[in-house]
């Protein structure tokens, strides 16, 4: 058994390794679809970083190894987006957008947020939507918090 260095990530290993087990990068043709397809999977990595994390982090597709791979970066897009910009099918942060979403503000079908949601079923101190829970709530089904903006002082304990 010997060693080879990761394109990506410059960790040593394995040659019998299918994927580097630090990054996930593929290190030798895999058996399946994404051998005859070369769209059946993409990333980009911007070289430009912000606080230790890419600028924009685009993700398509599984991972190597199966499952899903998550974009991380200020701007993430992808099946599984994290970053202070966040676009995805599960999407967490600042502004999220997405099916699933996640963060202060989210536009998306469930849109979780502390701030405004909008999307089919949102929750949030401003929510809009189909079903709209929150403080401020405009929706189809509006279930407004009782108290308002009171109950969240008391909660607070101010």
């Amino acid at each position: 058994m010997t060693l080879i260095r990761c394109p990506d990530c410059g960790r040593d290993v394995s040659d019998a390794a299918r994927a580097c087990p630090a990054c996930g990068r593929p290190l030798r043709a895999a058996i399946g679809t994404a051998a005859y397809d070369p769209f059946a999977a993409f990333e980009y990595r911007s070289p430009r970083t912000l606080f230790g994390l890419p600028l924009v982090h685009v993700v398509y597709g599984p991972a190597a190894l199966g499952g899903l791979r998550p974009a991380r970066g200020i701007v993430a897009i992808g099946n599984v987006a994290v970053g202070v910009v966040a676009l995805g099918g599960v999407a967490v942060g600042v502004v999220a957008f997405g099916g699933l979403a996640l963060g202060l503000v989210c536009f998306a079908g469930l849109a979780l947020a502390l701030g405004l949601g909008l999307g089919g079923i949102a929750t949030g101190y401003w929510a809009l939507g189909g079903i709209a829970v929150g403080v401020h709530v405009l929706g189809g089904l509006g279930i407004a918090l009782a108290g308002g903006p009171e109950i969240v002082r008391q909660a607070l304990g101010r």
